[in-house]
């Protein structure tokens, strides 16, 4: 039985193109959805809302570029008449170590992962705290933030940053915008194809768009996933460092 729960919900997915935001829109469309569809494949987008349904937009963007997010967000905005829910992600993943650190492709994935969910925040805020009923806005994490893990710069630290901006959005929002963190394990997605060690726990990216999609109507703060992997790196941030430290330097990269 199909699930529901997003009938007529105007939900912007940011990052919709590839990975677990296709499968999110699919999800959510399957559920009754209304979708703004953004990434900056335009071509990549329009097959999706083609696929989807005429009921979808699709609204190209560079999420780096401030002045097009507020343009997109406004848009959006003017095309539906709200926005219900907003979907943050893209992300951008290269695995680097310190030694062998490329600064300008650190600088891009910063601009998209991090900089990007500032953009997306200062663009929809405005119009998530006009609207009269509870809206929700939702930034994806890792769990490769919850602790620095060997060859997992600049992504990592991101994602940290993630963790902490969004439990910063609940702690100020949380009377007028429901703030969600998701904060995924391994999935298989194009990102995920350029890591070259065994992934503990993968899931396929319709296992992730589904624990999303039953996630952010839950009141939970933070949607993680899988509890076989989300679960053991909560315990191992909750060590001391002394303990955790040492066991990340055992890890074999």
């Amino acid at each position: 039985m199909t699930k529901r729960g997003y009938e007529n919900q105007v939900v912007w997915i940011v990052g919709a193109s590839s990975g677990i935001g296709l499968s999110l829109a699919r999800d959510l469309s399957a559920r009754g959805a209304i979708l703004a569809l953004s990434a900056r494949r335009k071509d990549d987008l329009e097959r999706i809302a083609a696929e989807l349904g005429p009921q979808h937009r699709v609204f190209a963007l560079d999420v780096t570029n401030a002045d097009a997010v507020m343009r997109t967000a406004q848009a959006i905005r003017a095309a539906f008449g709200r926005i219900d829910r907003v979907i943050y992600l893209a992300a951008a993943y290269v695995p680097m170590k310190m030694d062998s650190l490329d600064i300008a492709v650190s600088g891009e994935i910063v601009s998209v992962n991090l900089m990007g969910a500032f953009n997306l925040v200062h663009a929809v805020f405005p119009i998530l705290k006009e609207q009269p009923e509870n809206s929700q806005i939702a930034l994806c994490g890792s769990v490769a933030g919850y602790i620095g893990l060997p060859k997992g710069q600049p992504y990592s630290a991101t994602k940290a940053a993630i963790i902490n901006l969004a439990e910063t959005l609940r702690a100020e929002c949380d009377n007028h915008i429901d703030v969600k963190l998701i904060s995924p394990g391994f999935v298989r997605t194009p990102l995920t194809e350029k890591n070259e060690f065994t992934m503990p726990a993968l899931m396929e990216a319709e296992q992730a768009a589904s624990a999303i999609a039953d996630g952010l109507l839950s009141r939970r703060f933070e949607i993680h996933f899988p509890k076989a992997l989300t679960v053991p790196m909560k315990m191992l941030r909750a060590l001391p460092y002394g303990l955790s430290l040492r066991l990340m330097r055992m890890i074999k990269t």
